[in-house]
């Protein structure tokens, strides 16, 4: 689940002792619009509301897609069943409707760090990608974090530790952010909306997050999809002066040399294709982290052949997208 960065309205409360539609209409009239979260062991609920009624429920068991309500009836069902801690956060009547009208999302299998990509740079080729989704990050060794929320690649606003409301466009807020992460590393777990903002105010989702290990085919930036198009324009970058014909082309020759080692470059598999732009499409059965290994070894044999491993080594070393291929045992340098 996601939930608010910034500091509890309350916390520290057992469900066992809350009548919750009761402890709701008393929120509701103290701060007005907010969010319940309560947690056990193999469950979480979340419930937003406003000052007249419920916003939203959800249930997300563990290893279970998410369950939308318009009441409470399924979150007491689930309260009736066993001890969850509750915790209340704040909600400005700004950004109630945004939360509790969240579209579905899918986060990235490889989480990224600081230390790989700045967060501008990172921000960046998101908004080239016209990036709808968040950016949760979290500083390491600090209670300092924040979420930041796109659509079609611009930044809408932010759930900061420091702030208050859920939604703050404040960029001196963005700013602080910064600040943090000059003297302190960060970890960013990256979300992908399924659908915009637009849609998710007007239509409710069956889901509110998939958590499957599964590899999306349009997957957004950090997927290996991507990391692998970027790995493959470096190559073109590097190698394309020294050769007279397309390197792909290049590349493709190699495959045939390569598959009694890597026989996922057999193309009777029909596991991949790479278009003359370099992009990438991935069959639905195709071992993608296999193809990946097999691809860079037949990227490095053509540099090797050429010469190039040193300009090509000086490329990769500095690629800030390496992490996302490296985090699922796909080795980039040879």
């Amino acid at each position: 689940m996601l939930i608010p960065r910034e500091k509890p309205y309350l916390s520290g409360l057992n469900s066992y002792y809350l009548h919750l539609d009761k402890f709701i209409e008393h929120l509701q009239g103290e701060i007005g619009s907010g969010c319940l979260y309560c947690q056990a062991i193999d469950i979480e609920l979340l419930v937003y509301f406003d000052e007249q009624e419920i916003v939203r429920g959800v249930i997300q068991k563990s290893g279970e897609r998410a369950q939308m309500s318009q009441s409470l009836d399924p979150v007491m069902d689930s309260l009736a069943k066993k001890n969850f801690q509750v915790t209340i956060y704040y909600l400005d009547p700004a950004s109630i409707f945004f939360w509790g009208q969240m579209p579905p999302f899918k986060r990235a299998q490889a989480r990224l760090k600081s230390t790989d990509i700045p967060l501008p740079d990172l921000i960046f080729r998101l908004s080239q990608k016209k990036f709808s989704g968040f950016i949760d990050v979290d500083l390491e060794g600090r209670d300092d974090c924040a979420i930041l929320f796109f659509h079609e690649g611009e930044r809408r606003g932010g759930s900061y530790y420091w702030g208050r409301g859920g939604l703050s466009p404040s960029d001196d807020d963005y700013n602080s952010l910064l600040g943090l992460m000059q003297n302190n590393d960060a970890i960013y777990d990256v979300g992908h909306f399924k659908s915009d903002l637009t849609l998710a105010a007007q239509q409710p989702k069956s889901e509110q997050e998939d958590k499957s290990q599964e590899n999306d085919p349009g997957e957004f930036f950090a997927s290996l999809n991507g990391a692998m198009e970027e790995f493959l324009e470096i190559f073109v970058e590097v190698i394309a002066k020294k050769l007279k014909t397309d390197p792909l082309i290049e590349l493709k020759l190699k495959f045939i040399d390569s598959m009694t080692e890597f026989p996922v470059l057999d193309p009777y598999n029909e596991y991949f294709e790479i278009e003359s732009n370099g992009k990438i499409n991935f069959a639905a059965n195709a071992p993608r982290e296999k193809v990946a290994k097999a691809l860079i070894h037949c990227a490095w044999k053509a540099i090797d052949e050429r010469k190039l491993h040193k300009k090509f080594h000086q490329k990769i070393d500095s690629w800030h997208y390496r992490a996302a291929l490296e985090e699922r045992g796909v080795k980039v340098n040879q």
